[in-house]
């Protein structure tokens, strides 16, 4: 999976595994019975780690998914605001053009709390949290090595213009 990423320059990033993760208050849990929304993982940008639920250990494609997503958590908050908004400008194009489905589950998530209202200017901060999603599923979808996923929803059409915009982003190597 890691020789399949583009070159990437930063410190290290710690990898933990971690049994039944959950998301509560702002915290992440594990083994805490039912408390929380159960999450795969969880990256710890200012501190460099990435925390995974063990049960991926048992299934190397979505482990390849998730671990490639949470990578490129690190890369987009390096990305800069230029790139950033020009990855804002072609989800918008997407969602203008009324194209449907994602490549994640995180960013259908995302997507579908957005609604069918104003995309961007009902819940800024939901559309932000949107892109990054995205930005992190596309990633995983381009970089993880899976072929099919049944979270990959988003057309051919779609698809081919997301890849071109990697493609010409992703020409030096991108800090993370």
């Amino acid at each position: 999976m890691i020789a399949r990423l583009p070159d990437l320059a930063g410190e290290p990033i710690l990898l933990y595994a971690r049994p039944a993760l959950a998301a509560h208050r702002g915290k992440l849990l594990s083994a805490h019975g039912e408390q929380g929304t159960p999450v795969h993982a969880a990256c710890f940008i200012r501190n460099r780690e990435i925390v995974i639920e063990t049960a991926l250990l048992r299934s190397p494609r979505m482990l390849a998914l998730i671990i490639v997503h949470e990578i490129f958590h690190f890369v987009w908050t390096r990305l800069g605001n230029g790139s950033r908004e020009r990855f804002s400008d072609l989800l918008a194009s997407e969602w203008e053009n009324g194209a449907a489905g994602e490549l994640g589950e995180s960013a259908a998530l995302k997507k579908c709390l957005l609604g069918e209202r104003g995309y961007k200017i009902e819940n800024p901060r939901l559309w932000r949290e949107y892109i990054c999603e995205s930005f992190c599923d596309t990633a995983a979808w381009l970089y993880a090595g899976v072929e099919r996923h049944s979270s990959f929803t988003l057309p051919a059409k779609w698809r081919k213009r997301r890849k071109a915009w990697f493609a010409g982003v992703l020409v030096t190597p991108l800090e993370c």
